[in-house]
């Protein structure tokens, strides 16, 4: 087995522990602060903030609101970590550049990219839930940030790059049954 290959299926083990813990976080944040009001965590041991979620909890009559409202987005994100998954478990087997794994990695670039976009297209009502500008019309409240951005961006070079993985596993895939 070649260093690399060797070095893809380590970082691949990491990657299998990482994926579900980084789901779990994100189930966990969002059950804390939507569905019991929790806006921060911590004690005498490790500080009063030692974790915070948002700045204030959400209003309590509009915590159903914003939990429906970020079900979208939980679940496009969701649906990417499962493929991301799945592509690192791909690795792990030692399969590096096949279909499956372009389609994986395909999937988990639209899925994030929906994540973000659910994401802004919710923010409104999430910010009214959380009580932020109560006295702006609805519309007003959309928050897109440079994070959002980012993402978006990240996820489009990743999609126009298995395009290019792909038309050059097809071209292998030509050579092998022209030789």
């Amino acid at each position: 087995m070649g260093r690399s290959k060797q070095w893809l299926r380590l970082t691949s083990i990491g990657f299998l522990i990482v994926i579900p813990f980084l789901a779990f976080l994100a189930v966990a944040g969002i059950a804390a602060y939507w569905g019991f009001g929790v806006d921060r965590w911590g004690n005498d041991f490790v500080g009063e903030n030692f974790i915070v979620i948002a700045e204030h909890p959400p209003v309590p009559e509009r915590r159903l609101f914003g939990l429906a409202a970020i079900l979208a987005p939980l679940t496009f994100l969701l649906l990417g970590f499962w493929r991301l998954f799945q592509l690192f478990l791909t690795f792990h087997d030692g399969r590096l550049v096949a279909s499956g794994t372009i389609n994986h990695l395909k999937a988990f670039s639209v899925f994030s990219s929906l994540a973000v976009l659910t994401s802004f297209m919710f923010s409104g009502v999430m910010r009214w839930a959380m009580g932020v500008f109560d006295n702006a019309p609805l519309w007003t409240h959309l928050g897109f940030s440079t994070t959002h951005a980012a993402v978006l961006f990240t996820s489009a070079i990743v999609y126009a790059a298995t395009h290019i993985i792909e038309e050059g596993y097809a071209y292998k895939q030509e050579t092998k049954e022209y030789l």
